[in-house]
């Protein structure tokens, strides 16, 4: 099929697509590397995904013990009919037919009112170079980087444990119990969840890595993993490792700086990739492992491009997003 002619509409439809938003699903690798090859579909993708997110937050599926329930009675009254006597199985058909109906208004009605009384969802996204300030109900603040999104419950109850979804950076500053709300707060992220109690933190998940740096106060990671001040942990295929990192590097991005220290160009074009939607080549690929330390304006990332390709005296050539070193 040809997704180049799809709208946001077509993309929220598409179950293959559905699949990779909410689960990664087993084409997953398949729609990264579309995803790449398209940069301008990002807003239209973005646009889609918030749609998948919308329905799956309203969605409420009936159990299957009301489904059984209700078979049971229409089969019971099914059978006391056939049972009584020639005169009255017309009459009778009757009353089962207005059984049968009145139980299928009923189950119509109670799957009516659970599925609009489903919590309704936030979702806040920022495009590529962008940057926003979230308060959340609690008074918890969220700072999201670039090209990342985080979705959560409009109304938080003192029953429900606090809950932010993430896909892309953001800081943390949790609002430690606040009154009339749930004590535990925690962020969702594919394999993993991180348990908060009144701190703040970075979140990285990209490129099927998550990287945790806590700054204040205590996290648990999966119910076991407990993190304090200072510590870095990456998780990446089911795995987990404590990581020595420089935390105001990795957080220059909330003063709206790019800084690197002694970083591959590699992993500086993946950075440029995520936050801007650049599409980055190296002509020769002994070009990646080269070095690089220096920061940048967030807000003006051809400073930085011009600092690489005067300090390792690289050749740039740029049409639109596609940025060739040679």
């Amino acid at each position: 099929m040809d997704y180049n002619v799809y709208d946001a509409a077509d993309f929220a439809a598409d179950v293959s697509f559905c699949e990779w938003v909410l689960e990664g699903g087993t084409d997953r690798a398949f729609w990264e590397s579309w995803q790449a090859a398209h940069p301008e579909k990002e807003a239209l993708l973005r646009e889609a995904r918030a749609m998948v997110l919308a329905l799956r937050f309203r969605t409420n599926e009936v159990r299957p013990r009301e489904m059984e329930d209700i078979k049971l009675q229409i089969d019971q009254l099914l059978d006391e009919s056939v049972k009584k006597n020639n005169g009255l199985w017309i009459r009778r058909i009757g009353y089962v037919v207005s059984a049968v109906a009145a139980a299928l208004i009923l189950f119509i009605a109670v799957w009516y009112y659970q599925g609009n009384h489903t919590p309704e969802k936030i979702y806040v996204h920022t495009g590529f170079g962008e940057t926003k300030t979230i308060h959340l109900p609690d008074g918890s603040v969220v700072q999201l980087n670039a090209n990342s999104a985080v979705s959560y419950p409009a109304e938080w109850t003192k029953e429900q444990v606090r809950t932010v979804s993430l896909e892309g950076e953001a800081y943390f500053n949790v609002s430690k119990a606040p009154a009339g709300l749930h004590p535990k707060f925690r962020v969702l992220l594919p394999d993993v969840i991180i348990e908060v109690k009144g701190t703040a933190f970075n979140v990285y998940n990209r490129r099927h890595t998550i990287n945790v740096l806590l700054e204040e106060g205590k996290i648990v990671v999966n119910d076991s993993l407990k993190m304090l001040p200072g510590d870095m942990m990456q998780f990446r295929e089911h795995a987990s490792q404590r990581l020595h990192a420089d935390p105001a590097q990795l957080t220059a991005w909330k003063q709206h700086r790019l800084v690197f220290n002694n970083t591959s160009l590699s992993e500086v074009a993946q950075q440029l990739e995520d936050l801007y939607g650049y599409r980055i080549q190296f002509r020769d690929k002994r070009m990646e492992s080269l070095l690089f330390t220096g920061s940048a304006p967030a807000g003006n990332p051809g400073i930085l491009l011009q600092a690489v390709v005067t300090v390792h005296q690289l050749k740039m050539k740029q049409n639109n997003s596609v940025i060739i070193f040679e």
